[in-house]
């Protein structure tokens, strides 16, 4: 199977200005997304996955009429280069989306499908509290809680067989919080579950731009792959192709969308 990964696009269109942080190109995004996932149709993918920070939401902000509507127009143009593929794919909103305008757009997509026998299924995290009076948690520290939790550990119980693809924006392992929490405040225990289980053979994040290389875990036959993929926003908009084999093998292709434009600058 051929998994094409992309992540972190900080898209900006309707929404006014772009990124606070100079390097990540929202502007550019709706064209560049849809080049990307034109390449990856070529190349032969059998599913695509969206880890997350598809729209660069201004936060926190007041959420004006304005800003609402055009951070839902933002979202529905990820959703209507997604829909042009003619292969199924999966999205989840990371902290830089805004979580009721994901609802709105994204809220009809099931959190978990099968692709060739394989079953994945998407986390819809956060590193802040939906809860106006939850205190209990720092803020901007990833987590996997409520609802979520439920459903992570309900996977983990089941007797259902099939290899498994787990999805989400923040990172499990490797631990990578320096100048800014990127990996979930329990993520040893969360790459223990996952890798324990046996079925879970890919793992898939997003969040920490520069990436991480794939990292695999596990002495239980086949293992358990763990990716990060570089942020899709900075030059020179990478994403990555993940070839899994029944053996539980993985190879993944880096592909830079351009691969020349760093000596531009």
């Amino acid at each position: 199977m051929r998994v094409g990964h992309i992540s972190d696009l900080h898209l900006r269109r309707n929404l006014q200005g772009t990124s606070a942080v100079p390097a990540r190109l929202s502007r550019d995004m709706p064209e560049l997304l849809s080049a990307a996932l034109s390449a990856m149709m070529v190349a032969g993918v059998d599913v695509v996955v969206v880890t997350g920070d598809l729209v660069d939401h201004p936060y926190p902000v007041e959420d004006t009429p304005e800003t609402l509507r055009n951070g839902r127009a933002d979202l529905q143009l990820v959703a209507e280069a997604l829909q042009q593929l003619s292969c199924p794919w999966a999205v989840l909103p990371g902290n830089h989306d805004h979580p009721e305008l994901f609802r709105d757009v994204f809220g009809l997509k099931p959190h978990e499908f099968d692709c060739q026998g394989i079953r994945f299924t998407a986390f819809h995290d956060w590193d802040r509290s939906l809860v106006a009076d939850d205190d209990e948690v720092a803020t901007n520290v990833p987590r996997r809680i409520g609802a979520e939790r439920t459903r992570f550990e309900a996977l983990l119980a089941d007797d259902d067989s099939r290899p498994q693809v787990h999805l989400q924006h923040y990172v499990i392992t490797p631990r990578l919080d320096e100048g800014w929490p990127h990996t979930y405040a329990d993520g040893e225990y969360l790459c223990d579950a996952v890798v324990q289980d046996g079925r879970i053979r890919l793992a898939l994040s997003g969040h920490y731009h520069p990436g991480s290389s794939c990292l695999r875990a596990g002495d239980n036959g086949m293992g358990t792959w763990f990716n990060v993929a570089p942020a899709f926003c900075e030059i020179p908009h990478p994403y990555l192709l993940h070839d899994l084999g029944s053996d539980g093998c993985l190879v993944t292709t880096r592909v830079e969308l351009k691969p020349d434009s760093e000596n531009l600058l």
